[in-house]
């Protein structure tokens, strides 16, 4: 096996067609590399941009299955878009030949080295790409790994390529990493304060680190691609205390103010983008809390993190995965630091990128086929191709500007930082003219909205949302780099179940054109004028959410009115009518529904903290009935994980929770009521989703398959074919594992109200996807409410229903 040494001088040697020759001859090829006619070029799909080719042949005695291309790419085109346009064209041709792709742009330093995954939906480049000027250790462990196992057959050794240019062995690595060096930060950081306190604040420190390892990677820090290392070394020849001299005010001083109002002290720093965004703002943590981190803890941190790895702003994509960290694995890096216990109590898990793709991808398309394009438009869409037809172009171009799309359980981010992309894409595809990051700021501004219960999770979110928007930044003066927008109003700390939702029997509507205005300037603005519209917002916040209230309050006394008066009046007989068993509930229900909002009405004028609630801090969305898709991967949450208070208070809010039994199944299999009623948490999330859209909103949320087969599924069995229109069920049980536990996923969509429509149903089993077209009507086992749903293909069905009949 080859040494690191080695292997990292290959690399950073690689800077011609000799220099990839070495590399192709260290994984085994033999015989000297050929070059390529035009004509051959052509039939590879090798473009003019590629300055010389050259093919070289396998190490099979025979010739066998394997052969490298080696790419002398020009710096107009970078590597990346080279590799996957080849790999695109080789894969439509269904060659036999297994292809090893190596590239370099010596111009840019850049070296390539990519296999072609075929199993994936589209081909797909699993590659290494680096920079040959500073080859890191993993750069370099990942050559020595694929140049291990030569005495494998062709077959054998490019399936271990796949995995070994695969994320997941460096993933693995570097979650490790990351969680030991927060924990070390934590345990070695000087001050008083709790351990909670101590690892939230280590956990942000490594998060802006890694936020500026990202931004390194861009050469966006005073042009060094090495800034922190470089500094730290300087501060440790002047006597150390790196956390005090550098990092204060380099978060504080430099990237968090603009450069004209800069002290001497972050000006000596170098050139560094003002940001804003509040990524760099001290948190409520450290406010109360002053701890500092030792030279060795942040030392340590560089190291074993920042050094040893290779960063890239790029997230992975369909048709491209690389061998280095990007803003993706900070969510898994999230998740691998949260406890077994906790995890289980909060249902969050890790999504992985195909099935966000997928799920945001299907809500994009019932979202925009209500723009009056019918469904191949909208598909050829986002296949990346724009309708011929102006008035659909228009109509489209409507559409997704006045889109808002809402994570109720953001977590990391994965759902919103994919939809963000998505859209931006689909706004440049319909002729946006401005520039990716740009339209991506504009976006993320009016169109993205989240929610999730854990601070740090809505921080990441917030970090991965923020390096979407200047990944695709051409800038190359740092000062002139548009600041990050403001997402502390659209990006909240909340529990998506408790408070109100947009539900019309609580929901007064108010206008909110002032609400929706002074969102987008406060989402754009800096310094005093942030300030400004921030306390400009909260008024607004305040009194439109005081005129909600009472309109609502008075809404509440004319019906108490109108049902005491009835029940005072007099019977066919003379006597008193009295309360009905029903009209006695809804007075009860009413009663405490005022006492609440009386409640908020004072807490309203002595200008106190809110809790949670969409009406409140989502106001704008009350006057337009809510938005337009609610989308994600809500907890999966036992009943049993869930405290006693806490399940109670859920019962009393939930039709799905309170009647979740299917009461016909219960009393056939002779089971009580409160083991046929315990449901999962997440059916509680379809409620709440539906409540939250507008009329004919979209929900598209991955949920358990046993919402759909169990006792207890029977309220949101109920909920989705009574108050909802379906239009997708896919049952994913029979999978591989796409999660990392035992967990068997299904996808729903439903549309906000009810009509009549064909229901697209799919079963996946291990590599078959079963698809066909059914109704509402034909998914139940039988006809009482809230009856299973029977996921299976038409044939299947009828021979089920044949048994069913005679036995």
């Amino acid at each position: 096996m080859l040494s690191r040494r080695s292997c990292g001088e290959l690399l950073a040697g690689a800077n011609s067609l000799s220099g990839l020759a070495a590399i192709s001859q260290a994984l085994g090829f033999v015989g000297s590399p050929e070059p390529l006619d035009r004509r051959t070029r052509r039939e590879l799909g090798i473009a003019d941009d590629c300055v010389h080719a050259s093919i070289q042949r396998g190490p099979s005695a025979r010739g066998g299955t394997l052969r490298a291309l080696l790419l002398d790419l020009t710096p107009e085109r970078p590597p990346r878009e080279s590799l996957t346009r080849i790999a695109q064209h080789l894969g439509r041709r269904g060659s036999p030949l297994l292809w090893l792709l190596c590239g370099t742009a010596r111009d840019a330093g850049q070296v390539a080295i990519g296999v072609i995954d075929l199993a994936a939906p589209r081909p797909r480049v699993r590659a290494l790409l680096c920079d040959g000027r500073r080859v890191t250790e993993s750069d370099a462990d990942t050559l020595a790994a694929l140049a291990s196992g030569h005495d494998a057959e062709d077959t054998a050794r490019y399936a271990r390529w796949l995995e070994i240019l695969g994320r997941e062995a460096v993933t693995q690595r570097f979650f490790a990493a990351v969680a030991r060096q927060v924990e070390h930060m934590a345990t070695q950081a000087h001050g008083s304060a709790t351990d909670a306190a101590r690892d939230e604040i280590s956990l942000i420190y490594a998060t802006r680190l890694l936020f500026l390892a990202f931004l390194e990677s861009k050469g966006w820090l005073d042009g060094n691609r090495a800034y922190l290392v470089d500094r730290y070394a300087e501060c440790m020849l002047k006597g150390g205390r790196f956390h005090e001299l550098v990092l204060l005010p380099l978060f504080f001083g430099t990237l968090n103010t603009r450069p004209t109002a800069r002290a001497p002290t972050a000006r000596s720093l170098g050139r560094i983008p003002f940001l804003n965004g509040g990524l760099f703002a001290r948190s409520a943590v450290e406010k109360r809390t002053r701890l500092r981190f030792s030279d060795e803890a942040i030392g340590s941190f560089l190291d074993e993190v920042l050094t040893r790895y290779r960063f890239t702003a790029r997230e992975e994509s369909t048709d491209w995965s690389e061998v280095a960290i990007d803003p993706e694995m900070l969510g898994k890096a999230f998740e691998s630091l949260m406890a077994a216990t906790s995890r289980r109590g909060s249902g969050a898990y890790y999504t992985p990128h195909v099935l966000v793709a997928h799920v945001s991808n299907t809500a994009l398309h019932y979202a925009l086929a209500g723009a009056g394009c019918d469904s191949g438009l909208v598909e050829a869409l986002l296949r990346g191709e724009s309708p011929s037809n102006q008035r659909h172009v228009a109509a489209l171009r409507e559409r997704l500007s006045g889109l808002r799309v809402l994570d109720p359980t953001c977590g990391s981010g994965a759902f919103l930082v994919h939809i963000l992309e998505r859209l931006a894409e689909l706004s440049i595809t319909l002729g946006d003219q401005r520039p990716r990051d740009l339209v991506r700021r504009s976006v993320l501004a009016s169109s993205i909205f989240g929610v999730d219960v854990n601070p740090t999770a809505v921080w990441l979110c917030e970090l991965r949302l923020w390096l979407s928007c200047v990944i695709d930044s051409e800038e190359a003066d740092v000062c002139r780099v548009p600041p990050l927008p403001n997402l502390d109003r659209n990006i909240r700390v909340g529990d998506a179940l408790l408070g109100d939702g947009f539900e019309p029997e609580s929901t007064a509507r108010v206008s909110s054109s002032a609400l929706t205005r002074l969102r987008l300037r406060y989402a754009r603005a800096t310094g005093r004028r942030k300030a400004t519209y921030a306390r400009a917002l909260d008024r607004e916040v305040c009194r439109h959410l005081t005129m909600s209230v009472r309109a609502e309050l008075d809404a509440l006394h004319e019906r108490r009115r109108s049902l005491l008066t009835a029940t005072r009046g007099r019977d066919l007989f003379g006597g008193r009518r009295g309360a009905m068993a029903g009209e006695q509930e809804q007075l009860t229900t009413d009663r405490v529904r005022a006492r609440e909002l009386r409640t908020r009405l004072r807490t309203l004028r002595d200008d106190a903290v809110l809790p949670f609630s969409f009406q409140t801090h989502f106001a704008e969305l009350v006057d337009v009935g809510g938005f337009d898709v609610v989308l994600g991967n809500p907890p999966w949450v036992r009943p049993h994980n869930v405290g006693p208070a806490m399940r109670a208070s859920l019962r009393s809010r939930f039709h799905v929770l309170r009647d979740a039994t299917w009461h016909h199944g219960a009393t056939i299999a002779g089971a009580k009521t409160g083991f046929g009623g315990q449901a999962d948490l997440a059916a509680a999330f379809i409620e709440r989703s539906l409540a939250l859209v507008r009329e004919e909103g979209i929900i598209a949320l991955l949920v358990p398959a046993k919402l759909w087969k169990s006792l207890a599924g029977g309220g949101v069995r109920r909920r989705l074919t009574q108050a909802a229109t379906l239009r997708v069920v896919e049952d994913w049980s029979d999978a591989p594992s796409l999660f990392d536990a035992a967990v068997y996923p299904s996808f729903v969509v439903a549309t906000r109200g009810t009509a009549p429509n064909v229901v697209r149903a799919t079963v996946q089993r291990r590599d078959l996807a079963v698809r066909w077209p059914t109704t509402t009507t034909a998914l139940p086992f039988d006809d009482s409410p809230g009856s299973p749903w029977l996921i299976l293909p038409p044939d299947a069905r009828a021979a089920f229903d044949r048994l069913n009949k005679v036995g």
